[in-house]
């Protein structure tokens, strides 16, 4: 796969020049618990300046070889120094020396104790070139004749030349399992990264996988992120990732999450992670316009996992109820707001061949100034791993007030034939990273059974609904139309205080002739008029599927929950009349 050199014009070389100057920083670290990078030791290019290899590159492109170097040079005195004017050569192993041109960004001097990063590259027409070996400076006095070349250091580099994002990273300091820490001295020696998560999803644009990082600066003082890329590498090819945080910044001991996004192609299994940091190269043109060309070179290699990370075996079985724990670093749900699933029911839908799962979480503020109403995502995964995402009840609410606590319905579309027995919910959000999900909670749970110790105490949540009796009798009119009126006795019990839309939950009456044919049906709210009551009120049923009288009947009550893709109705009581 040809790589891709990204050209873009910048206003000076100045800019560029104070882009390419890094914060002093070491290239050796010694971070107990985390795999280090190491690097290639320091040589002393003057007495006074060292020198270290920081990227060699040797990429094929498409009409020849693109050679890059960086090195990174040290001033050790206790004064400016001037950055020696010596030729950067590189040498192949067939013996072949090339001079690589200087950028025109490079700093000219080095102040006292500091580092600056000089560039150089070269584009040879020549595909085949072999292998890098060597790079080495020389002193070239040119105001002799014949010019005298004095030879100053040769640096061996056979094992660090990166070959392009195709190539594989072989030396063994250099790969890391998942899960170990590692740190990129060449860019911080106080920031340590961790693999944490791997998630494979679908998305409009086609497979990815999520990874998720956590950063975490062991140093004594605030350092922002640097950037670096994260390709995903497969049997046959790489794929590249994308950042999904522009600038994280972190104070001493603070840790944050950083994600990367790796669009993959279908029946793709990645199997390592290749970590690059982005070099850059800056070069003249005839008018003196400064083109900045940008490439990346591979530091280190991560194993995958051979699956998603999430161990389903060591999550929690939730009870109903109980506050769900989060994870602490996740941006979408603070502390001082509670979450809880209250209800997990199974309810039968509308059109034939799905039923549908509702899950009610009750999420309260406990604080004491308002909060954001957390739009958080749900998936419910099944014992053979089929995965449902729940779809969120469209609620105007957006802001928590203090203290109370609102009830946010959730709906699944799952198969017939699920039971809803071994269920595993994941608690998602999916805007930090959209168009991304990353968990931030999750446990095991299971369907509720729709059994109560007394037949006549219906569960409405948030509303219990007492059945104190029933009757339902004709409705005849002048007119010779006939209907039929249902009295209702009920003693209404709120269970939680909590505010809940008037989709949350409704009473569904269906009236039902002796061949099992629904004749009439009519839902009743618990919220805004018309609604149900403690005590004693009447029903009628008007619009019938029936022209003639039919006794007797069966009454159904469900409970009904409007959903985007229909009504889901869960059957409570069943009565004869």
């Amino acid at each position: 796969m040809k790589p891709t050199w990204k050209k873009s014009l910048t206003a000076a070389v100045l800019s560029v020049s104070l882009v390419l100057t890094a914060s002093p920083a070491a290239l050796l670290a010694e971070e107990s618990g985390a795999a280090v990078q190491s690097v290639r030791g320091q040589y002393a290019l003057t007495p006074l300046v060292r020198a270290d290899v920081k990227s060699v590159s040797s990429v094929r492109i498409q009409d020849g070889t693109k050679i890059g170097a960086v090195v990174r040079l040290y001033n050790e005195g206790n004064r400016v120094t001037r950055v020696p004017e010596y030729e950067l050569r590189v040498k192949t192993a067939d013996g072949i020396e090339y001079t690589l041109r200087a950028s025109a960004a490079n700093a000219k001097a080095i102040q006292p104790k500091e580092k600056v990063d000089l560039s150089y590259m070269l584009t040879l027409d020549y595909i085949d070139a072999t292998a890098l070996a060597e790079l080495s400076w020389v002193e070239v006095d040119e105001y002799v004749y014949p010019k005298l070349e004095t030879p100053i250091m040769s640096v061996p580099v056979n094992g660090i030349v990166w070959n392009g994002s195709d190539s594989a990273i072989s030396d063994v300091g250099a790969v890391k399992q998942w899960g170990e820490p590692f740190m990129l001295p060449v860019q911080s020696d106080s920031l340590q990264y961790t693999p944490v998560t791997l998630i494979n999803e679908k998305t409009p644009q086609g497979p990815a996988t999520v990874i998720t990082l956590i950063a975490e600066n062991k140093g004594t003082r605030t350092e922002t992120v640097p950037d670096f890329r994260i390709d995903g590498k497969s049997d046959s090819r790489s794929y590249p990732g994308v950042r999904a945080e522009a600038n994280v910044e972190l104070k001493p001991g603070e840790k944050k999450y950083i994600h990367y996004g790796i669009l993959t192609e279908n029946d793709v299994v990645l199997n390592s992670l290749n970590v690059l940091t982005p070099e850059t190269f800056v070069q003249l043109g005839a008018s003196n316009t400064p083109t900045v060309e940008s490439y990346t070179v591979g530091r280190l290699s991560v194993v995958l996992p051979p699956k998603s990370t999430i161990d389903i075996n060591t999550l929690p079985i939730y009870k109903l109820r109980d506050r769900i724990a989060f994870d602490p670093l996740n941006k979408l749900v603070d502390k001082e707001t509670e979450v809880s699933l209250v209800d997990l029911s199974m309810n039968e839908s509308e059109s034939a061949g799905y039923n549908t799962i509702i899950a009610k979480f009750m999420v309260k503020n406990t604080g004491e100034r308002p909060v954001p109403l957390p739009a958080f995502q749900t998936e419910l995964t099944n014992a053979e791993g089929f995965r449902y995402s729940g779809t969120r009840q469209t609620t105007s609410v957006e802001q928590l007030a203090p203290k109370l606590a609102y009830l946010v319905n959730y709906s699944y579309a799952v198969p017939s034939s699920e039971k809803g027995e071994d269920l595993l919910m994941k608690l998602q959000d999916n805007q930090t990273i959209a168009p991304y999900n990353i968990p931030i909670a999750g446990f095991k749970t299971a369907v509720a059974e729709n059994k109560s110790e007394d037949p006549d105490m219906l569960s409405f949540y948030p509303y219990n609904v007492k059945l104190l009796s029933s009757a339902v009798s004709i409705q005849g009119s002048a007119t010779g139309q006939f209907g039929y009126k249902m009295k209702l006795d009920l003693d209404i019990t709120t269970v939680d205080d909590v505010i809940a839309d008037v989709n949350s939950a409704n009473m569904k009456i269906d009236l039902v002739d002796n061949s099992g044919r629904m004749i009439a049906t009519q839902t009743v709210p618990f919220i805004g008029v018309n609604k149900l009551i403690s005590g004693t009120q009447y029903l009628l049923f008007q619009n019938l599927r029936s022209d003639q009288f039919e006794w007797p009947l069966t009454v159904k009550l469900y409970e009904s929950i409007q959903t985007p893709t229909g009504e889901a109705n869960r059957l409570l009581k069943t009565m004869k009349q």
